[in-house]
């Protein structure tokens, strides 16, 4: 199954079905990748498809702090709940995939917080901004959603919760008039919970995934895992933790408040990618 256009800076589009697909990462993408490639049935089997299937659609940026107006009819997502999100995050790239070990990590930078590179949950936590400047693989699955949908939500046709992926299986049935099945990837094999943090972590973790609670607040209450406690306003979150560059400065690592200033942000890229050409 051939795609058109290439990189990471595109919405995927099934061939001949009315819906523009936006994936957060860690919110069921993989899954979603495989049921629309599958779709038409051409796709050679996959040795490993947990994996490879991003090789064949890739998941976008986009400008956290603009809505997505690009045209394209139809839009879903899936959302999940922040801080199970940035658990499963600390599952499936720390415990199972070992990112930290691959050559892509800054070792040096690590080194220099005095960071292990197999970090216990809480260690994690409570250093997810610098475990973020330190690998590109971590900052991207704990990055804000808004990184990846835009601003608003609003501009999206329908909006799914990680947990409902039942009716995301019918919405997609209904499109394209086939029964379709929903497979179960990227599940982590070594699942971490909320219960497992120390209040000290919670609290951290809370405060990181603030911004994506306001955002969500439709989908999900915070107050499920004890409100968000207050602290610095200029504390690292979820939304800047992608920030480009970063600083350590007076034993905090900054970022800027604004992604503006983003090299791939300054270059006209398309955003449509389909599946089945």
């Amino acid at each position: 199954m051939a795609l058109a256009g290439k990189g990471s800076e595109m919405a995927i589009q099934a061939e001949k079905l009315p819906v523009t697909y936006y994936p957060i990462p860690k919110s069921g993408s993989s899954s979603i990748k495989y049921a629309l490639m599958s779709l038409r049935g051409k796709q050679a089997p996959l040795a490993d498809p947990d994996n490879e299937v991003h090789s064949h659609l890739f998941t976008s940026w986009v400008d956290p702090f603009a809505p997505v107006y690009d045209g394209l009819r139809h839009k879903f997502t899936i959302v999940r709940d922040p801080l199970e999100r940035l658990l499963s995050a600390y599952s499936s790239r720390v415990l199972d995939t070992n990112v930290l070990m691959r050559s892509s990590t800054k070792a040096e930078m690590l080194e220099a917080f005095g960071l292990p590179t197999d970090p216990d949950l809480d260690t994690f936590i409570l250093n997810v901004e610098k475990y973020s400047a330190s690998s590109w693989e971590i900052r991207f699955h704990v990055a804000s959603p808004r990184h990846f949908v835009g601003s608003s939500l609003f501009l999206f046709e329908r909006v799914f919760r990680f947990e409902e992926m039942n009716k995301v299986e019918a919405f997609l049935s209904s499109v394209s008039g086939r029964e379709i099945g929903i497979p179960r990837l990227q599940a982590a094999r070594r699942k971490v919970s909320p219960s497992d943090l120390s209040p000290a972590a919670l609290a951290k973790a809370m405060r990181f995934c603030r911004y994506d609670y306001a955002f969500l607040v439709d989908y999900y209450d915070p107050a499920r895992w004890g409100g968000i406690p207050d602290g610095d306003p200029g504390e690292t979150s979820s939304l800047h933790v992608n920030g480009d560059p970063t600083a350590f400065r007076d034993g905090r690592l900054l970022y800027p408040r604004t992604l503006r200033n983003f090299r791939n942000f300054l270059a006209k890229r398309p955003l449509a990618m389909r599946v089945g050409h």
